[in-house]
């Protein structure tokens, strides 16, 4: 079985300076809807927001693409509005790529504090 890690962390403070400059705009380029939607629910959105960037960046980690090739940051999002665990999801060419790699699974688990966030992307 073919089995690729991926992982990131991400200084909120980051997350919270692009999005004060930037704002929406910020949002509809990284961020789908469903992830904006509860993000914002929240009293502080950043650590969630920045915990969904470090998902896209550790699975974009774990897919090894070859340079220069990018992906829609929207077509990488975590699912769920319920507390816990949350889904990996992938659409559009992020999913043809995945597929064309020979993967089928994907495992996720974020974590954030007030200052980080983190997370980790089993592709198998």
């Amino acid at each position: 079985m073919k089995i690729s890690i991926g992982n990131d962390l991400v200084e909120n403070s980051r997350i919270l300076e692009v999005y004060e400059e930037f704002g929406k705009k910020f949002l509809n380029k990284v961020y789908h809807p469903e992830e904006i939607e509860y993000c914002l629910s929240k009293k502080n959105p950043i650590p969630f927001l920045a915990a969904r960037f470090a998902a896209k960046e550790a699975f974009i980690k774990a897919l090894s693409l070859p340079n220069r090739l990018q992906l829609n940051w929207k077509e990488i999002f975590l699912a769920g509005n319920y507390f816990g665990k949350k889904e990996l999801e992938i659409i559009g060419k992020a999913k043809e790529i995945f597929q064309e790699k020979g993967f089928k699974n994907i495992s996720t688990s974020i974590t954030h504090t007030e200052n980080f966030a983190c997370a980790v992307v089993i592709l198998y």
